[in-house]
């Protein structure tokens, strides 16, 4: 059995690069490639400055080479704009989102809204790749396998056959359920035993368990993309691979060094509150208290807090009377 590559999946608004940096500090064993939130691509061909910082090299210090850009279009000129774009700044990886289930963004054809014409798809990558810009990138595309049924993705996959992807990313669920329900696990099979190019596995691999299942299901899978379970555990990438499991001094210091870093970035109080409650929703399912019980009551005091000192307050007493569990 190949080893496994593991790739930190984009969540937007929560894997900028202040977090992946920290990361990376952190936790970074066993991380083949961090890849961005999506930049999208706008009309008049442009980022957004915001975009645009997530992929500096003054950001991403030491971790140049294991940045991978996620580009958002829905038209092939739009597509090629952004891959030339990105070469110019040196990128030579560079994936394609048709998985964003967002209705804003569905609505504009864009993420998995391109898989509502399975027809425009397929025009859509047939003239990306017949363009001279492709030729020296390696172009990967993640992927929902459709809108409403899962079906839908017998006739989606034969499209991306066509093509020579450096990967295909797979999230085995429509857009319907958004992130809810199972994976269709049936309809991945079938992938693995239909695909002409490389897949890898995205979803709900939240623990070393989740991972030895997955690979024994599936051994011909080595490559695999992960994103709320490596929120909810940063150290997971390493436990899969032999490494130690988390700590609770390492997820104190990671979770008190990105506060200061959102701090130093984001103005006002309740604003970086708020972005430090969006990870303790994740990072709390790792703490529990004296007694063994799950340490929610500490986590939902973090997240009611009304200002700093109450917060601060909050955190505090989690670390004072909880432990990983």
């Amino acid at each position: 059995m190949e080893n496994t590559k593991i790739y930190f999946a984009p969540l937007e608004g929560i894997t900028i690069y202040s977090y992946r940096n920290l990361h990376h500090k952190y936790f970074s064993g066993g991380i083949s490639a961090y890849y961005t939130p999506f930049l999208a691509i706008h009309k008049h061909h442009a980022f957004k400055k915001r975009d645009i910082r997530e992929i500096l090299p003054q950001n991403n210090p030491g971790m140049e080479d294991l940045i991978i850009p996620q580009i958002m279009a829905g038209k092939a000129e739009d597509i090629l704009w952004g891959v030339n774009e990105l070469k110019d700044r040196g990128f030579k990886k560079i994936n394609l989102n048709v998985g964003c289930p967002v209705a804003t963004v569905v609505s504009k054809n864009k993420g998995s809204g391109m898989l509502k014409d399975v027809h425009e798809l397929d025009n859509v990558l047939s003239d990306v790749f017949g363009s001279k810009t492709m030729d020296d990138v390696e172009f990967s595309v993640k992927t929902r396998i459709g809108i409403e049924d899962p079906e839908e993705f017998y006739k989606i996959l034969p499209v991306y056959n066509k093509f020579p992807l450096s990967k295909l990313i797979i999230h085995p669920r429509v857009r319907k359920q958004m992130y809810q329900g199972k994976p269709h696990m049936d309809i991945f099979k079938w992938a693995c035993e239909n695909s002409k190019n490389k897949l890898c596995y995205n979803g709900d691999i939240c623990s070393v368990e989740d991972y030895e299942k997955f690979r024994k299901d599936y051994p011909e899978v080595s490559e695999i993309m992960i994103g709320r379970g490596l929120i909810a555990n940063p150290a997971l990438a390493r436990e899969i691979n032999g490494g130690e499991r988390l700590k609770s001094e390492e997820i104190k210091g990671f979770m008190e060094e990105m506060f200061e870093n959102y701090h130093n970035e984001i103005p006002g109080d309740i604003q970086i509150m708020h972005k430090m409650k969006e990870l303790w929703v994740y990072v709390g399912k790792n703490f529990v208290d004296k007694s063994g019980e799950t340490a929610d009551a500490y986590i939902h005091k973090i997240c009611v807090s009304k200002s700093l000192p109450e917060y601060r307050n909050a955190v505090r007493t989690l670390y004072k009377e909880c432990d990983i569990r």
